[in-house]
């Protein structure tokens, strides 16, 4: 996405592990790959990712790192 576009903002994503969609075990990504996210793009935050396929329902990165230790830095 960046390489080819140069953008950074991403809207929503959707994960899954094993047979998708009903793969055993969570699709969200590790902690490093949350980390850079929102180091790409602090809109990242309001990054929607799928939590449960049948449900529909959804969790921000906002929502899965409230306390990123990078923020007052990156909005300088």
């Amino acid at each position: 996405m960046y390489q080819e576009s140069g953008q950074t903002r991403i809207r929503r994503i959707i994960a899954f592990r094993d047979k998708p969609p009903y793969g055993d075990g969570s699709g969200m990504p590790c902690g490093a790959c949350r980390e850079f996210l929102i180091q790409l793009n602090s809109e990242n935050t309001k990054t929607e990712f799928l939590q449960d396929y049948e449900s529909r329902t959804s969790v921000t990165l906002g929502e899965l790192m409230p306390y990123w230790w990078g923020k007052e830095r990156a909005e300088k």
